[in-house]
């Protein structure tokens, strides 16, 4: 029964999480269409850089207090309290490094504008270093909803703030200040949610900093690798280009996103079952891993047919000129998502150790590559060297998963060919279809393009899916799954 009871918990637990996250990214992809119809590129650059800056200091802030606390059985008011003031301690010196190095910051993305910007965000750092710890104690109870309230109220409200001030200033100002606001409302709420009162004490910082010190290098490396072209392209290149790439990517991945997490989650939590049993793990990854190629490499392939019309259509004609980086970004959905399950999967096993050691040299070949090319690179080499090394990188986290496992490779390649071979008639055929379109407005187009492509994919991999569900035991499941003996009927 207490069983029960705890994954009747969990469950709920991780529905609220997943559709707080899923909103934030609705609200934040929503926002930046609006926006991006509002506002110009060079805007779109300077929040980028400043968002660059704050990321890197907001790494060395969190330092895992939460999960610190989350992880033990049973908290005191002193581990409590110890944990908020390290928050407040390490947020204050952060805020306090954007403000006192905003004006080198700006040197080295050569715009004195960044000096101003940098130094009012840094207000931000500041006031969530103060959210109320409390919060936690909901986390331990597997209650977040609170949580869930609190976040979306800061997000609408930072949303229609932003939108608003957009329109009456026209210029990146809208995003600093309904930023500010926007951490102000989650402080204030996680106060209004919990009545826990933390007090400043350093009581028990020494348990806690051996612990939060990994988190904290492998969080370092892990943003560095992820963002070490965004970081070079606002040294060597106009701060416009900047908001150009930064929107490229958002459109390139984000939509995809809110598909994919729904229909993987479930798969995850999966994999964490019969872990011990070498055979069944494999054979659960494996067919993981076979759903996961029949959702995302038609996506990819979907993006980047469709890139011209998608950019007129969510963006608008100023930002045509992202077409080539929306089409190129296209094709690193594949190898991240897969780049995902595959540390998913180190974790089940309980390789934190092997993860931490992969994602330091996988972060310090990434970092190298970008610095060795980057001087003379145009912001499409940017792009296509960010495809390069997430290639690489995932075959190498491939690698080694298959050295630690029983997967094969093998049957992985051969996986991904009924899905690459539906993906790729589809390409062919909107591309086919181009000219005879081309009479139409954009928005018809796409509204064709993307009807055509998704009608032709599922006929296309159901009959693939129905003809190999007797001897590929991966795609039985993925028929079991979506139910396709229905669809066909």
């Amino acid at each position: 029964m207490a069983e029960y009871s705890v994954a009747t918990k969990i469950l709920k637990s991780s529905i609220w999480q997943y559709l707080g996250s899923w909103l934030n990214k609705i609200i934040g992809f929503v926002s930046t269409i609006i926006l991006a119809r509002i506002l110009v590129p060079d805007d779109f650059g300077i929040v980028a850089a400043a968002s660059i800056v704050t990321g890197v200091f907001h790494v060395v802030a969190t330092v895992g207090t939460e999960q610190y606390l989350i992880r033990k059985k049973e908290i005191s008011d002193s581990e409590l309290n110890t944990g908020w003031t390290i928050n407040v301690i390490m947020n204050s010196m952060a805020a306090i490094g954007i403000f006192l190095l905003a004006s080198p910051i700006a040197n080295y993305m050569a715009d004195d504008r960044l000096i101003l910007v940098l130094q009012i965000i840094s207000i931000s750092s500041l006031l969530a270093g103060f959210n109320n710890i409390g919060l936690v104690l909901y986390q331990k109870e597997f209650n977040y909803q609170p949580n869930f309230y609190i976040s979306v109220i800061s997000r609408v409200v930072g949303f229609v703030v932003k939108i608003i001030l957009a329109l009456y200033f026209q210029n990146y100002w809208a995003f600093i200040i309904a930023e500010i606001l926007e951490v102000t409302i989650f402080m204030i709420g996680s106060f209004i949610a919990h009545p826990y009162r933390p007090q400043f004490s350093l009581a028990n910082w020494k348990q806690q900093w051996l612990f939060s010190q990994w988190i904290l290098l492998k969080s370092i490396f892990v943003f560095l690798r992820f963002r070490i072209d965004n970081i070079l392209i606002s040294h060597y290149l106009p701060i416009e280009a900047l908001g150009k790439y930064t929107i490229a990517k958002d459109l390139a991945i984000l939509p995809a996103e809110q598909i994919i997490s729904p229909i993987m989650q479930p798969l995850y939590v999966g994999l964490s079952e019969g872990q011990d049993n070498e055979l069944l793990f494999a054979a659960r990854v494996h067919k993981c891993i076979a759903l996961l190629f029949i959702v995302i490499i038609p996506i990819s392939f979907g993006i980047y047919a469709t890139a011209d019309n998608l950019v007129y259509v969510l963006l608008g004609e100023k930002w045509l000129d992202t077409v080539p980086l929306v089409m190129v970004i296209s094709w690193t959905l594949i190898p991240s998502v897969l780049g995902d399950l595959f540390t998913r999967i180190m974790t089940v096993k309980g390789k934190v150790k092997l993860i931490f050691k992969i994602e330091f040299f996988l972060g310090l070949l990434t970092i190298c590559t970008f610095l060795f090319f980057a001087e003379n690179m145009t912001l499409l080499d940017f792009a296509k060297l960010r495809v390069i090394t997430i290639m690489i990188n995932t075959f190498i986290v491939l690698v080694t998963v298959i050295q630690i496992s029983k997967l094969s490779l093998i049957r992985i390649i051969g996986l991904i060919l009924p899905p690459f071979i539906a993906s790729a008639a589809m390409l062919y055929l909107l591309v086919s279809i181009g000219p005879v379109l081309s009479r139409y407005d954009n928005e018809i187009q796409f509204v064709v393009q993307v009807f055509i492509g998704i009608t032709i994919y599922i006929c296309l991999i159901s009959s693939f899916v129905y003809l190999l569900r007797n001897s590929v035991k991966e795609y039985l499941f993925v028929w079991e799954i979506f139910n396709l003996s229905s669809f066909l009927r």
